[in-house]
């Protein structure tokens, strides 16, 4: 009777269909990764910070970010702390987001293997990946952006106020969530004029134009009301035109460097190099999946320009679109294999130019999304290698296998050199926080310091400030007197080539000293106790 259950039992989880088995698989990944990231990001801190305000029932009025992950983060139980909740909030977004992703996908992708492989190349995407295991705005985001457009795809030839309402609900939430929501907002609305094909075969007529237009309207009117509603109290709060967003061009360089960084992100986006090929073997089929979904064509054109004109995140603004880029280059895979084309001599050229073109861009511009370490860069050159040849050979099958160790490994590869981010400067931090009481100066410029010393409510009698000695005599003893700490941390985090010799400022005393390697280079975070009266 037990062995008959048992051999139930695994016949139910055989019959269980392919696609759950990615579910569990990215739900385990994402929990073994939960917790590998030393410290966060300096914008992470910020939206903690943000977070720990909603709970008082305040707001930061020169924080530049909206408030809503930070509202999902200020929730958080009593007994959990904000940085373990943070995470929990990400990691919730990412599941949903695979759920719709999956969803976008049936819709687009009949065959079930392509759809198996879709859903692959989601869980591993080395961007993707990465971001939503950091507490970022940018992977809840994406889950808004899919939610609408599924919403839009499946209401199709059904839309009516009451589901424009809930669009434009979504859409509000999104603008709440990253500025980038209004650049979604005006792509849904270009989606629901072009729910009917003839809005762009009959283009060219006007009259034809207008009557789409008024018969839209009945649409477009509570969409755009209910995303005004739901964003309003944000816009009494904050003018969006006011935003320190809009200023940050005004201090990038636009030159030959920063194309090539831009272009080569989008090249390898998807952690193999041969994804550019299918596009160039096919580029009808590429442009014909956005032609016949122009609201999703419109929203990745103005995130592509947009993160040609603020390229600071690049990769990381790409995460948005990214989810309607692998289906598109899915369609494309699935058009190649069903005619079985070999490769032509300018293919083969095509392949090896892109294959070594990733090895020329990593040498010259060392770029952390492309791998920024010597030994395991070669191996994955290797894999590319390989790669080329499995696409040279026509080898469909092996290509996709090989693809999706390429992805694998390319994604494990910057998790594990981004773990331990900010270590040193976290350490002390933490060890600051824990042990002493006073004022504390530190010249950390991401954020860690400070969450840990004022807002981590783990010690009350400690209170930290910013503090960079910019040049050696701001060390001096009555420059440090005028700040009047009781300690110091400095740290070389944000420039590995600062240093600083205590021996010779003898009222400086170092307390704890923490010293690291991190992927070759050597980092450390100083804690000093300053001698106030020494010279007394």
């Amino acid at each position: 009777m037990n062995l008959l259950k048992r051999i139930t039992f695994f016949k139910h989880i055989l019959s269980i269909q392919k696609k759950y088995y990615i579910y569990i698989f990215f739900i385990l990944l994402h929990l073994f990764l939960f917790n590998i990231n030393t410290a966060e990001w300096g914008d992470s801190y910020r939206i903690l910070r943000s977070a720990e305000n909603i709970r008082r029932l305040t707001y930061e009025t020169k924080e530049k970010r909206p408030p809503l992950v930070a509202a999902a983060i200020a929730v958080r139980p009593n007994k959990v702390d904000a940085v373990t909740w943070g995470r929990v909030v990400m990691f919730v977004f990412s599941i949903l987001s695979l759920v719709v992703f999956d969803k976008l996908v049936s819709i687009y992708i009949k065959d079930e293997k392509y759809q198996l492989i879709s859903l692959l190349f989601f869980v591993f995407n080395p961007v993707y990946l990465y971001w939503s295991i950091r507490i970022m705005t940018d992977v809840p985001f994406s889950f808004f952006v899919l939610i609408a457009f599924y919403l839009l795809l499946k209401w199709k030839n059904s839309l009516n106020v009451k589901k424009s309402i809930l669009l434009g609900f979504v859409c509000g939430l999104a603008i709440l969530t990253r500025f980038e929501g209004y650049l979604l907002t005006l792509s849904i609305v270009v989606g629901v004029l072009y729910l009917n094909k003839e809005f762009l075969l009959r283009l060219i007529k006007p009259k034809v134009v207008i009557d789409i237009v008024i018969h839209k309207i009945r649409f477009l009117v509570p969409l755009g009301l209910t995303t005004l509603v739901v964003i309003l109290p944000w816009l009494v709060f904050r003018n969006p035109l006011d935003s320190k967003y809009l200023d940050e061009p005004e201090y990038r360089t636009y030159d030959l460097r920063m194309a090539w960084i831009y272009f080569v992100s989008i090249l390898y986006l998807f952690g193999f190099s041969q994804f550019f090929y299918f596009i160039f073997k096919n580029p009808a089929g590429f442009i014909k999946f956005f032609k016949q979904n122009l609201g999703i064509a419109a929203f990745t054109l103005l995130e592509l320009i947009l993160v040609l004109v603020w390229p600071a995140a690049v990769p990381r603004l790409f995460i948005p679109i990214i989810p309607f880029l692998i289906i598109a280059f899915i369609s494309l895979l699935e058009k190649a294999d069903a005619r079985d084309s070999k490769a032509r001599p300018l293919d083969i050229c095509v392949i090896v130019f892109i294959t070594f073109f990733y090895a020329l861009s990593q040498y010259v511009l060392k770029l952390q999304f492309l791998v920024a370490s010597r030994n395991i860069l070669i191996m994955i050159f290797l894999i590319q290698l390989v790669l080329m040849f499995m696409l040279v050979s026509n080898k469909r099958k092996g290509f996709m296998a090989i693809a999706v160790l390429s992805m694998l490994v390319w994604s494990m590869s910057i998790v594990y050199l981004h773990r331990n981010l900010y270590y040193s400067i976290k350490n002390a931090s933490e060890y600051a926080t824990n042990n002493l009481s006073g004022r504390v100066g530190y010249n950390d410029v991401n954020g860690v310091s400070n969450w840990y010393i004022n807002w981590s409510g783990i010690n009350k009698n400690i209170g930290g400030y910013y503090f960079e000695p910019l040049q050696k005599s701001d060390l001096d003893f009555k420059k440090i007197l005028k700040k009047n700490p009781d300690y110091l941390i400095l740290t070389n985090e944000h420039n590995p080539d600062m240093n600083f010799d205590f021996s010779k400022r003898p009222y400086l005393t170092v307390v704890k000293d923490f010293r690291y390697n991190v992927n070759g280079r050597d980092f450390f975070a100083t804690v000093i106790k300053f001698n106030k009266d020494y010279y007394k």
